[in-house]
């Protein structure tokens, strides 16, 4: 990036927070370049891969740019200083970066579900044995914290019974446990299934505590937003297209192929991802539309953690529909 990123003051004080082929592509010279940022090289960013890969960015006008910020913190924090167009932000810090006063907005709900596994180093098989343990986790305000919390606090552990270290991207968590840094790190898939293969222990599932928890979403800068509809309208229909193919089982083979690649992890690790993902679970938004019962359960999350506090804001406040409700009308759906 060549744009000059900037501090912005309390927020960084705080840490923060379908067919198998895709459609005629557009005329090189009639692309419009779109910076966004994606948190890392997971599965999380899968319909991401499948647009850039069979070219629904490219069909849609868009020469998609793309920047790997690391953790969900530094998306929401360049995001804010102007050096993304769009970003790819964690529910929880959305919430507390507006709140700390960013100027970004939700425009597009990315996936609903939060399949993390909290995975031990060997000889680590329960969250009792991580008392007096060290934990690696996203960050201090991270999704990945809250989720950490209430497993701890539901096996009875204490803050003090443990600490916590951080690192924002899963691949440097997964590397973290795999050079035996700490005793237990959470992580995404594909990693969390690479890691069990390799003989460490599955300790807990996030899902059991939150089956249904809206875990990221794509933000804006609002004013950016209004000079760029047409821009984030392609944006949105690339992102329903990538997760229209997914869902498409006829396509699970090349699925499954784009995720190895993009992860570089095993096509049976990518396998077992596409099981539970796709299959199973189906953690992405079909229609990306966001809604006051999505946002309202992260609310109250951050109040149990302490994060926020009464007066609490309106869940209206941190989305805006408009542009993916105009990308789902001209692709033809409700």
């Amino acid at each position: 990036m060549t744009r000059h990123l900037r501090t912005w003051g309390t927020l960084l004080l705080c840490g923060f927070i379908s067919a198998s082929v895709a459609g005629p592509v557009a005329a090189q010279g009639s692309l419009r370049t779109l910076t966004f940022g994606l948190t890392a090289k997971t599965a999380n960013e899968w319909p991401e891969y499948v647009s850039d890969k069979l070219g629904f960015f490219a069909a849609n006008g868009i020469k998609a740019d793309i920047i790997y910020t690391g953790s969900s913190a530094a998306g929401a924090q360049q995001l804010t200083a102007g050096a993304l167009d769009v970003s790819e932000v964690s529910s929880t810090q959305l919430i507390e970066a507006v709140q700390g006063g960013a100027p970004i907005v939700a425009i597009i709900e990315h996936s609903t579900k939060a399949p993390y596994t909290l995975v031990g180093k060997k000889g680590v098989n329960a969250l009792r044995d991580l008392k007096g343990k060290t934990i690696i986790v996203g960050g201090p305000n991270d999704i990945t914290r809250v989720f950490t919390d209430k497993m701890f606090g539901a096996a009875k552990l204490a803050p003090n019974d443990y600490a916590y270290t951080f690192a924002g991207a899963t691949s440097a968590r997964f590397a973290a446990l795999m050079n035996g840094g700490v005793d237990a790190a959470i992580l995404f898939p594909p990693f969390s299934f690479k890691a069990v293969s390799l003989g460490y222990p599955a300790i807990d599932e996030v899902q059991k505590y939150f089956p249904s928890f809206l875990f990221d979403t794509f933000c804006v800068q609002p004013s950016w937003a209004k000079t760029h509809g047409d821009l984030l309208v392609a944006f949105g229909k690339s992102y329903l297209q990538g997760v229209r193919w997914l869902y498409n089982p006829a396509n699970k083979a090349r699925a499954i192929q784009i995720l190895s690649e993009a992860t570089n992890t095993s096509v049976e690790d990518a396998s077992q991802t596409y099981d539970l993902f796709i299959a199973k679970v189906k953690i992405y938004s079909t229609t990306g539309l966001a809604t006051a019962a999505d946002i309202n359960p992260v609310i109250d999350a951050l109040v149990k953690t302490g994060e926020l506090k009464p007066p609490l804001p309106p869940a209206s406040k941190f989305y805006d529909n408009a542009y993916i409700r105009e990308a789902n009308k001209q692709l033809g759906r409700p």
